[in-house]
This record gives C-alpha cells, sequence and structure tokens, in this order.
C-alpha cells in the first residue's frame, strides 16, 4: 500500500501519479488566483471567508503533500533542502507563522 502510495506521490508515470500531479497543480493556479481575489476592494465578507476558507484547505493539502513527499523520501534530508523541497516548506510556512503570531 505504501509503495503504491509512494508511487503516487513522487512519479507520474502511472495515471493515479499524473491525477495526483495534475491536481496538485491545479490547486496551486486556484490558490494563486483566491490569493489575488482577496486583494479586491469592497470585497463582501462572504467571499472573504469563502476565500479565508479555500486558503486554509490549500494549506492542508500542501501540508499533506509535502508531508508525503518527506515521509517517502529516500533522503529525507536532502529532499527537505533540495529546491523543490524549499519551495513547498515555503509556501505553507507563513500560514503556520501568522497562525502562531
Amino acid at each position: 500500500m505504501f509503495n503504491n502510495l509512494s508511487r503516487i506521490v513522487n512519479r507520474d508515470e502511472t495515471a493515479a501519479g499524473r491525477v495526483f500531479t495534475l491536481a496538485i497543480q491545479a490547486l496551486i493556479v486556484l490558490s494563486i488566483v483566491s490569493f489575488s481575489l482577496e486583494t479586491l476592494p469592497n470585497l463582501s465578507d462572504f467571499w472573504q471567508q469563502v476565500l479565508q476558507a479555500f486558503e486554509v484547505f490549500s494549506v492542508a493539502v500542501f501540508t499533506i503533500e509535502y508531508v508525503l513527499r518527506v515521509s517517502f523520501a529516500e533522503r529525507k534530508l536532502a529532499f527537505i533542502f533540495s529546491f523543490y523541497g524549499l519551495i513547498d516548506l515555503l509556501a505553507i510556512l507563513p500560514f503556520y507563522v501568522t497562525a502562531i503570531l
């Protein structure tokens, strides 16, 4: 089971791996659009709440993806300090830092 999940997360050679990769890429684009919409002046309270809920959802998914990638990495520290590992971490870290402060 873990071997199959590892192949889905780390490779897009399978149909499930391609779906996972495309889903993450789509979520990245939607997250950027959502962030941009949050900057609009006169945004109603309803839409602010919707966009904030989507941000929490996005960060949760990105956090799960990051944890899975670290978990399945053969060399965990090498992944964490790799270009993509740092980009993934920097994408979710501000959310948690602001939640703590």
